[in-house]
């Protein structure tokens, strides 16, 4: 199955919903469709917040801050969460979650996390970095630091394609801005997992899906403004 089959149905109910805390003239109407969709989905994620929890916790996390927020969905727990940013050093920026759990991450590519459990200590990224921000094609290495039961580093080294796939305009939240989609596909050391993103004229990636290891699998991060 392609990256975009893949997260097609999250993408539908995250883009809807998140739609419906804007400004828009037809916010009415974009809520009574979501409604409709998480209750259809409800029998395959349970766990799943109902279109009202979400969209009147966004809607209040936007309205009481002025700090960059995001949305989180973690696709293996089915938990979705808020994001706020908490620390910015340079490239790099940490968000945390209302249990502070964090992650960090690079001009928006995740490269530590803190509080999900076999966290993702560390990763290289740079070479992917530069390809995806220009929304560029071409081939980059990327490395993964873990820590096994007995804290010893765990580390895996990958070999990544990246690919551009066309352009779309992204409304969600408080973001609305002209998108490259890229991917990065990436292998080795026995592990493989394909990222996307969606990424800005300025090389800010806004929305993303990225792997963080073989047991946290793959986490969905939107940005809200």
């Amino acid at each position: 199955m392609s990256f975009h089959k893949r997260s097609v149905a999250l993408f539908l109910i995250l883009a809807l919903a998140l739609a419906a805390c804007g400004n828009q003239p037809d916010r009415g109407k974009g809520l009574e469709v979501v409604k409709g969709l998480v209750k259809k989905r409800a029998s395959v994620t349970p766990a799943a917040p109902s279109a009202d929890d979400l969209t009147k916790g966004i809607t209040v996390a936007l309205d009481t801050t002025e700090k960059p927020l995001a949305l989180a969905f973690i696709e293996d727990r089915r938990n979705f969460t808020l994001l706020t940013e908490v620390s910015v050093n340079g490239a790099h920026s940490t968000w945390a979650s209302p249990d502070r759990r964090t992650l960090s991450e690079r001009h928006g590519i995740i490269v530590s996390s803190r509080g999900l459990g076999a966290d993702l200590m560390a990763a290289q990224v740079s070479p992917s970095l530069a390809l995806i921000r220009n929304a560029h094609s071409g081939r980059a290495d990327r490395t993964h630091i873990y820590l096994d039961g007995e804290n010893h580093e765990v580390i895996i080294r990958l070999s990544c394609q990246i690919k551009t796939h066309g352009t779309e305009v992204l409304s969600v939240g408080e973001i609305h801005s002209a998108v490259t989609v890229v991917s990065e596909d990436c292998t080795g050391d026995g592990v493989t997992f394909l990222n996307t993103y969606k990424v800005t004229s300025g090389g800010r990636i806004v929305q993303s899906r990225q792997w963080l290891g073989t047991e946290n699998g793959y986490i969905t991060v939107q940005k809200l403004r």
